[in-house]
């Protein structure tokens, strides 16, 4: 067994070594210039007692080069992601470091390492390979022998999308700082790629007060008698039906006859929530009118992600989330973390496009879904006199649903009044 191991970590240094680069500093080139200049000068000159200095001199720099490549061997590095990371947010990423030569009395232990990462993000267009990668650095001044060094660096990256944990690069100018040693190396984790989800903002206080009233004009508190959820609100006389279990015992000898316990219960609140993605001008006008459509749709992605989170922190019940460029492409589920990451990745991809399927959109949302459709959107749209909303106002499967919309357009100047980033 030990032998076996013995192979793999020799094979391992082999490898190291293989593929492990040096190159001098700058403070090098300069000692080396001194020592060739003494060397040179002795040589010339013929004196003895000179070229032993020389040659005193030149042993640190290849002490420093042989120690500078044998601390960075056997080293394995680990990262440690969070769970979600969301646009314009800080979050913090940890970096593992195990030395794995063995303890020995005269065995170096890993010193001055700095490990930089490298995230980049991906997409599908030429320039997203040009653009340079982010690479944050955390600095390790010792890691001993057969044990494990933790450090966290925090990060923030503005614009979501698809990114990818590449490579890490472990460097060490130890012990003299004349060679930088480096040596590249993938982490050992799950999976490399990871999802950053749009920027999360903020809804006002005048929102959520409209969200109530709109909750409350569709009644959706409701009293029923139950033993299970809600609180205690009386009782009321027993009904041919009702169950014997929420007898007021004690109650119904004062009534003199039996009464059942009340309690209240809150329907769940249901949402719908509408992504529009059409853009009809979409690659044409003018730099500035591109720079705020590009403004404005971001916008409405944030709002679109602020509201689902803020959803799934207050409300309980069901969400039903889709987008008019893809009707088969929704989200139905009850509103919980898992329907949020859904959503959440759904937006983290959405682009605008020419395509308006908002007729099948509207006909995904179940029927018994009679909850207020927020239809979020960068154009000021007006229903009764828009011709987008012309046939659909015409046809009786929509007027109803169109009669419970609510647009929200992020294009707006009185966006501010219930949405900051």
């Amino acid at each position: 067994m030990q032998s076996t191991i013995l192979c793999r970590l020799q094979y391992y240094t082999l490898q190291t070594a293989r593929f492990m680069k040096t190159s001098i500093t700058q403070e090098g080139l300069f000692y080396l210039f001194i020592v060739f200049a003494v060397l040179a000068g002795s040589m010339i000159r013929e004196v003895n007692t000179m070229l032993l200095f020389a040659s005193f001199l030149f042993a640190p720099a290849i002490l420093a080069y042989r120690m500078g490549r044998r601390t960075i061997r056997n080293v394995h590095i680990r990262r440690i992601i969070p769970a979600q990371i969301f646009a314009g947010e800080s979050f913090i990423v940890g970096v593992e470091v195990a030395n794995a030569r063995p303890v020995k009395k005269l065995s170096l232990s890993c010193w001055g390492l700095v490990v930089i990462d490298r995230i980049r993000r991906i997409e599908e267009r030429e320039s997203a390979a040009q653009e340079k990668p982010y690479e944050p650095a955390v600095y390790f001044s010792n890691i001993p022998n057969g044990q494990t060094r933790q450090q966290t660096y925090a990060g923030c990256l503005p614009q979501r999308g698809r990114y990818r944990f590449e490579h890490v690069q472990m460097t060490t100018r130890f012990p003299f700082g004349f060679f930088r040693s480096k040596f590249d190396q993938m982490p050992e984790q799950k999976s490399n790629e990871f999802f950053v989800y749009p920027r999360i903002g903020k809804l006002s206080s005048r929102w959520q007060s409209r969200r109530r009233q709109a909750n409350e004009s569709q009644q959706r508190l409701r009293y029923q008698p139950s033993r299970q959820v809600g609180d205690f609100l009386g009782v009321r006389p027993w009904q041919y039906g009702d169950t014997k279990k929420g007898i007021h015992w004690r109650a119904s000898a004062k009534h003199e006859s039996p009464v059942v316990r009340q309690y209240e219960l809150h329907q769940n609140q249901d949402c719908t929530v509408i992504l529009d993605l059409y853009h009809e001008g979409n690659g044409n006008g003018n730099e500035t009118h591109r720079e705020n459509f590009r403004e404005s749709f971001e916008l409405a992605v944030s709002f679109a992600a602020t509201l689902v989170s803020d959803l799934t922190r207050r409300s309980e019940g069901s969400i039903f989330f889709a987008t008019n460029k893809d009707p088969e492409e929704f989200v139905y589920a009850p509103l919980g973390f898992p329907a949020q990451d859904q959503v959440l990745q759904r937006l983290t991809f959405a682009a605008p496009g020419k395509e308006d399927h908002l007729a099948a959109t509207l006909l995904k949302i179940p029927a018994h879904h009679q909850s207020e459709i927020i239809f979020v959107t960068t154009h000021p749209w007006d229903i009764p006199t828009s011709p987008r909303f012309k046939e659909l106002c015409e046809d009786s499967r929509y007027r109803g649903l169109l009669k419970r919309f609510h647009i929200v357009d992020t294009s707006s100047k009185r966006l501010a009044e219930i949405f900051s980033v």
